[in-house]
């Protein structure tokens, strides 16, 4: 008697093609400048870091990289992908280096990782063996995620003993996420990055702008340097740059370029 192959959930397809794609290894690298901004000096602007980007190679089973990224944190295994993809997108960057003509070794490099993941065994296993000087090495936490699994106790023992290490604290998506200043509060970075959502064509909405001059004069006060993130037009990276904005990350500057 033939026993009816069981067919399988939607969920289980995209769990069992995140599983491919890691012991695959079916991820492309990228790396995306992050340039220094000065008024009136769009031929002189330096690349001062790069952010690091590691896509699944396209499927049918998730309709963006965002999609798999999400599927990933709503079914706990964030901490075990955001460990693989930071191991092999320097290894890769390491591999390569030398290539990328416009990225000097002194050159800071930008990672992703959840703030869950900074507390987790695979991430103190890839401490002991990190394939990169951590002097050279920006955490940037996303502000997607939110700090109420931990105490602020918890949260600056575990940023202190990073930075003791040499690692700087980006945090990511200000000003569309869910903790807000708070995290900003928590972790006192030495970075914030300006989500695109506030970026887009600034110059045209007299609210934002106003709210944004704020913030830039207290983050220049307190000694953190602002990454407008996003940049598609040069009336925002003139914007940004007049108003004090240290740094710049988008299209406007620089593509995403693929590590090979």
């Amino acid at each position: 008697m033939f026993r009816r192959r069981k067919t399988l959930t939607p969920c289980e397809v995209k769990m069992k093609q995140v599983d491919l794609t890691l012991q695959s290894h079916l991820f492309s690298t990228y790396y995306q400048s992050i340039v220094t901004l000065m008024p009136g000096s769009d031929d002189q602007r330096q690349t001062f870091a790069i952010e690091l980007l590691n896509r699944p190679e396209p499927h049918e089973a998730f309709a963006s990289s965002e999609h798999f990224y999400s599927f990933v944190a709503s079914h706990g295994r964030s901490q075990e992908v955001d460990v693989y993809t930071i191991r092999l997108g320097l290894q890769r960057l390491l591999a390569h280096r030398s290539e990328l003509q416009e990225v000097a070794d002194t050159a800071r490099v930008f990672v992703n990782v959840h703030l869950s993941t900074l507390f987790s065994e695979p991430w103190t296993e890839l401490l002991a063996h990190f394939p990169l000087d951590p002097h050279a090495v920006v955490l940037e936490l996303s502000e997607r995620e939110g700090l109420a699994a931990y105490t602020q106790e918890e949260v600056l023992q575990k940023i202190h003993a990073l930075r003791q290490q040499g690692f700087q604290i980006a945090v990511d998506d200000v000003g569309i996420a869910y903790s807000g200043l708070y995290t900003l509060a928590m972790v006192h970075p030495e970075y914030v990055k300006i989500d695109r959502q506030l970026v887009s064509y600034i110059e045209k909405d007299a609210y934002r702008m106003y709210m944004m001059k704020a913030l830039l004069a207290y983050w220049r006060q307190e000694g953190v340097a602002v990454i407008a993130e996003g940049i598609e037009r040069k009336e925002e990276a003139d914007f940004f740059a007049k108003e004090g904005a240290v740094y710049a990350q988008g299209y406007f500057f620089h593509r995403p370029a693929r590590i090979e």
